[in-house]
């Protein structure tokens, strides 16, 4: 007994370590980007490196903002994401609703090809995307950025997946009660399901807030620029200054940080209960 009990704590103990390996990796190399944004010029090119910024300035964080708009960029990466992710997650939760509740003909033929479009990348189908747009007039324009993403496949999954674990008696109640479908949706399906659209919200979120591809194909004016393409061409393709760069890219990922650390309870009961019976 003793020897078991001293097996599964070594066990752990080396499953701990060999975890907090892999974590001090990942993190390496934002907190590398973050250090390197308050380092003073002198000492991005020291060697050996400096882990801390000795003294700290903001010095590359106001030659970013002069150089490039950023404060533009984030306003219109927040306003390709916040609508982009509103109407995903509507369609996705009333889709899902269809899709779990309903009966209809080639029900399941339709899920499977809403579900394809997942395993078709953005490369393939920007050249039909860019002359859909063109003759809708929508180049370099917000609705030109948005339109591809009005609706998300991986949030119909996800949505379908739980409001089916949900018991049938209670939308059969709702019913009887008088409650028409959108109520049902809005007033008793949402709330159970809040931890899946937090889910559903942060990772298309971060999707809209990095995409890059699609934004720079159709966009073309400086002002509608999001904050990945204006990082992009923040770039001189002779001289790279490393300081500044760093600086807007630890301005761009702050919002990221900021959704997960609110919602991280939430994605991952999500992630736990999806498919799960209630």
């Amino acid at each position: 007994m003793i020897l078991s009990s001293t097996g599964r704590i070594a066990g752990k103990t080396l499953l701990y370590f060999i975890l907090t390996i892999f974590g001090v990796l990942m993190v390496m190399p934002y907190y590398w980007m973050i250090v390197t944004s308050f380092q003073t010029p002198e000492n991005l090119i020291s060697f050996p490196p400096k882990w801390w910024p000795q003294p700290p300035t903001l010095e590359h964080f106001i030659s970013a903002t002069e150089q490039a708009p950023f404060l533009l960029y984030y306003r219109n990466s927040l306003i390709v994401a916040a609508i982009s992710v509103g109407c995903s997650v509507v369609f996705g939760l009333f889709s899902g609703y269809a899709f779990a509740v309903y009966r209809f003909p080639l029900q399941n033929f339709l899920f499977f090809l809403i579900l394809s479009t997942l395993m078709v990348p953005i490369q393939v189908t920007s050249v039909s995307l860019y002359i859909l747009m063109a003759r809708l007039d929508w180049i370099d324009t917000f609705l030109g950025i948005i339109a591809p993403n009005f609706a998300s496949a991986f949030g119909i999954f996800l949505m379908r997946q739980t409001i089916q674990g949900m018991p049938g008696d209670l939308i059969d109640a709702a019913r009887i009660d008088g409650a028409g479908e959108i109520r049902i949706v809005t007033t008793i399906i949402a709330p159970l399901v809040k931890s899946v659209m937090a889910t559903v919200v942060l990772i298309l979120f971060i999707d809209s807030w990095n995409d890059f591809l699609w934004p720079v194909i159709v966009i073309n004016s400086k002002n509608l620029r999001t904050l990945p393409v204006g990082i992009a061409f923040f770039k001189d393709p002779y001289h790279i200054s490393f300081g500044p760069l760093l600086a807007a890219t630890s301005i761009a990922i702050f919002p990221m940080i900021v959704a997960y650390l609110l919602l991280q309870r939430y994605v991952i009961k999500g992630i736990v209960t999806t498919g799960l019976k209630y």
